[in-house]
């Protein structure tokens, strides 16, 4: 936690001063280090947009860390990532048979970039 006397190290995104500690999240709020509760409004990153703390998320991720961390997807597939390819490509327009997993939205442009030039650069 930082305070005026111990300044955060944190090269922030805000310039208006210390920001309040983010300590736990319960449903839609975000409960800081005196216990105020904050509506967070901002999405984020990986599932807080289902809610912070919530008990269905929190198992399904226990157990795919009990199972599997991560298995680099240039040498292997695994159940979970063949289950989820086969429900987009299944809820796609006809003639998409497969589908490109990745991480986030900023890498998933990048992605689709290369491969549109890729693909004008094998039709000529």
């Amino acid at each position: 936690m930082s305070s005026a006397a111990d300044p955060s190290a944190v090269f922030g995104r805000s310039t208006r001063g210390t920001l309040p500690t983010a300590v736990r999240g319960d449903g839609c709020y975000i409960i800081d280090a005196d216990g105020r509760r904050y509506l967070d409004g901002s999405g984020g990153a990986a599932v807080s947009c289902l809610g912070h703390s919530d008990a269905k998320v929190r198992e399904a991720m226990h157990a795919q860390l009990d199972a599997l961390a991560f298995a680099h997807t240039g040498f292997f597939t695994s159940d979970p990532a063949e289950a989820l390819a086969r429900k987009l490509v299944d809820a796609a327009p006809a003639g998409i048979a497969r589908a490109y997993l990745l991480s986030g939205g900023s890498e998933a442009v990048e992605a689709a970039l290369k491969l549109a030039r890729q693909y004008m650069l094998e039709i000529g």
